[in-house]
C-alpha cells in the first residue's frame, strides 16, 4: 500500500536502459544511490547493462538492488514509488503489477536534462496513461526553482570545498592516480568529449600557449602521456564517479560532455566546456543556446558573447576559430563567473528532495 499523504515512499524502482553507456547509468546510478544512502529508502535499479555500474559506482550494490532488465519480465511486487528514466517504456509485466495494487503507486516519468524555457512549465504534469488507466507524471531535472532540479548529494559542496581549498589532498589524490601534482605554472584540465568534438583544432591551439597546459582524458584504452609543444595529454583509465568529481576539483578548467559529467563540471565552481550530445536537425543546439541564456547570466556581461561563442566552437567539427587561448587567458575570471553559477545551483533544492517532496503532495 502507498504511503498516507504528506508522507514520503519508503520503496522506489528505478528503470534505466542504458543508451550512452556511462551517461544514463550515471545518472540512475548516482540517483539511486542518493536515495538510499542519504534518504534510507528501499531502492532497486532495473538496468539492461548492469555491468556498466561496476567502474564508475563500485559500491552501488552494497546499498541497493542492481537488478538486470530481463529480471523485470517477473516483476511482482511493485514498490511505492516507480521511475521510468528517459522514457524507456516499463514493461507490460510492470505495468500489470501497477494496476493490481491497492493504492497504485507514485510513476514518474524522468525526463532528460534541459534549460528550455518549456520545462518549466510542463514539469510534474499529470497524465493519464491510455492502456492502463494509471496516472504518470512528468518530472524535468533543470537549472531553475520551476523544474526537478539537480542530482546534488548533501555532503557534496562541503566535500569539494575542503578539497579545492587543500593543496596536499590534492596531491595525494594525484598520485594515488599517476597524475603529476598542482604546478601554480600550469593550467590543469580535464577532457571527456564526444567523438566529434574538435579536439584537433583544440590541440594544436594549446600547443602554442604562453604558459605549460596539461589535459587528463579518461579513455578505455591505449594509456600513456603525450606532450606537444605547451601541451602535455595524460589518457587515463576511467575513473569511479566519486573520483571522477576529485578530477574536476582539481582542475581550472573543465571540458564535459553529455549529462552527468556536464552537471557535475557545473558543481565543482570550475570554467567548463560542454560537448552535447548530437540530435536530429540540430536540435541540440538549442538546447544549448537555452543553457547559455542562463549560464552566461553569471558571467560579466563584456564575457557572455565570447564565452558562449567557444561552447559553440566546442560543438562543431570542421571549427576554424580559435579561442581557446582566449579562454584561458579569462580563467580567473571565468572561474569567478563559474562560482557565481555553482552558488546559484547550492542554493536550490537538489533533484531526490524534489521528488520526495513532490510525493507528499499526492
Amino acid at each position: 500500500m502507498r504511503p498516507a499523504p504528506n508522507s514520503t515512499p519508503d520503496s522506489i524502482d528505478i528503470f534505466c536502459r542504458v543508451i550512452d553507456n556511462l551517461g544514463d547509468a550515471g545518472v540512475c546510478g548516482r540517483l539511486t544511490h542518493q536515495l538510499a544512502t542519504e534518504h534510507h529508502k528501499t531502492v532497486r535499479l532495473f538496468i539492461d547493462q548492469p555491468a556498466c555500474l561496476n567502474q564508475i559506482l563500485p559500491d552501488l550494490a552494497q546499498h541497493a538492488a542492481i537488478i538486470p532488465w530481463s529480471e523485470a519480465l517477473r516483476y511482482t511486487d511493485t514498490a511505492d514509488l516507480v521511475i521510468e528514466a528517459f522514457a524507456c517504456d516499463l514493461p507490460d509485466r510492470v505495468l500489470t503489477a501497477m494496476m493490481k495494487r491497492t493504492i497504485p503507486p507514485v510513476w514518474i516519468d524522468l525526463e532528460y536534462l534541459t534549460a528550455e524555457k518549456w520545462a518549466d512549465t510542463c514539469h510534474a504534469i499529470p497524465s493519464t496513461h491510455p492502456m492502463t488507466g494509471l496516472k504518470k507524471t512528468l518530472f524535468f531535472p533543470g537549472f531553475t526553482p520551476l523544474t526537478g532540479g539537480l542530482i546534488r548529494e548533501r555532503d557534496l559542496i562541503a566535500h569539494r570545498n575542503r578539497f579545492q581549498n587543500n593543496p596536499q589532498d590534492q596531491t595525494s589524490w594525484r598520485q594515488a592516480h599517476n597524475l603529476p601534482p598542482p604546478d601554480p605554472d600550469c593550467i590543469d584540465g580535464s577532457i571527456f568529449c564526444y567523438p566529434g568534438a574538435p579536439c584537433a583544432a583544440l590541440f594544436d591551439d594549446l600547443s602554442t600557449y604562453s604558459r605549460p597546459v596539461r589535459l587528463f582524458q579518461p579513455v578505455t584504452h591505449d594509456y600513456g602521456q603525450e606532450t606537444r609543444g605547451a601541451l602535455t595529454l595524460y589518457r587515463i583509465p576511467f575513473l569511479s564517479q566519486k573520483d571522477y568529481d576529485r578530477l574536476l576539483w582539481t582542475c581550472d578548467v573543465n571540458f564535459v560532455r553529455g549529462e552527468d559529467s556536464f552537471v557535475r563540471a557545473q558543481l565543482a565552481g570550475r570554467p567548463l566546456l560542454w560537448n552535447i550530445y548530437v540530435q536530429e536537425e540540430q536540435a541540440h543546439l538549442v538546447k544549448l543556446d537555452a543553457f547559455l541564456d542562463l549560464y552566461t547570466t553569471a558571467f560579466s556581461e563584456d564575457l557572455r558573447k565570447t564565452l558562449a561563442k567557444t561552447f559553440h566552437l566546442w560543438n562543431e567539427i570542421h571549427q576554424t576559430d580559435k579561442l581557446w587561448r582566449w579562454y584561458l587567458d579569462h580563467l580567473q575570471q571565468l572561474t569567478e563567473g563559474a562560482n557565481r553559477w555553482s552558488v546559484y545551483l547550492e542554493m536550490q533544492p537538489d533533484l531526490s528532495d524534489r521528488l520526495l517532496e513532490f510525493c507528499k503532495t499526492l
